[in-house]
């Protein structure tokens, strides 16, 4: 089970991840606006873009580094996601076997290790409880594209670092930085209710495809357990004409249900 944990951590970051391709290179400083530092928390979050329809249908191809206590090494994975209904991951090893697919949709996920022929199948949140790591909600895959937003519910407070914006929730337990350049997240900091950091996500490299600004590299970091994992993106297609989904299990797989 250990050895595939940790594979799932890593399926769990493909499900955090953003993507680029054919692209347009944007300088990471641009000009900043001429009202800053002055724009208030409500100004801010409403500069930042929503998820854009030209990426209801995606395919991205990436390449992952992870580090932890259970498993480190380099993957590849290839990625269709159907805004907002489905995604579907094929995890690649090393020599090109490919290890593990996982498919999400609203109410159901299904994780399929090749390697054990074992399917695993439940509710997200069932399957995200037995399997750590293993399925996300939905809304993860726009947080990681890089169109995560600021709680429009809570109050944030608004500080300035050199030619940043810092966005710091009422409890202290949530700080975005913002580059008011680029008006884009470029991390994102989560801390217990002692103030230590238990995970913190960066974006960069910022690139144009299609006319919408995506990072081209996203870490992430979970102190606590040890973690890290850092992707390059190798190309997006935006809107393919085939899109697939297809678990495909072998006749022989084993198949364990979690439940609801």
């Amino acid at each position: 089970m250990g050895a595939l944990r940790g594979r799932l951590w890593l399926i769990l970051v493909l499900l955090t991840l953003g993507c680029a391709s054919s692209r347009t290179n944007v300088p990471s400083l641009g000009d900043l606006p001429a009202r800053f530092p002055d724009h208030s928390a409500e100004e801010i979050m409403a500069a930042l873009p929503a998820y854009p329809e030209q990426m209801e249908r995606v395919f991205a191809e990436t390449r992952i580094a992870l580090s932890s206590p259970e498993e480190s090494g380099r993957f590849s994975a290839k990625i269709s996601y159907l805004h907002p209904e489905s995604l579907f991951v094929r995890v690649t090893f090393p020599m090109g076997i490919e290890g593990a697919r996982v498919l999400v949709a609203p109410d159901q996920a299904w994780v399929y290790d090749r390697i054990e022929k074992v399917v695993w199948t439940g509710s997200p949140a069932r399957v995200s409880e037995v399997l750590p790591g293993a399925v996300a909600d939905m809304d993860l895959v726009e947080m990681a594209m890089g169109f995560e937003q600021p709680d429009p519910n809570e109050t944030w407070s608004v500080q300035t670092d050199s030619t940043l914006y810092l966005l710091t929730n009422e409890a202290g337990s949530v700080r975005y930085t913002i580059d008011p350049s680029l008006w884009r997240v470029v991390a994102v900091r989560e801390m217990d209710t002692s103030g230590l950091i238990v995970e913190q996500r960066w974006f960069s490299d910022f690139a144009e495809v299609e006319r919408v600004l995506l990072p081209r590299r996203m870490a992430l970091s979970r102190p606590p357990e040890d973690f890290r994992v850092s992707m390059a993106l190798r190309r997006i297609e935006f809107m393919p004409e085939v899109v697939s989904f297809d678990l495909n299990p072998s006749t022989d797989a084993q198949w364990i249900d979690l439940g609801q």
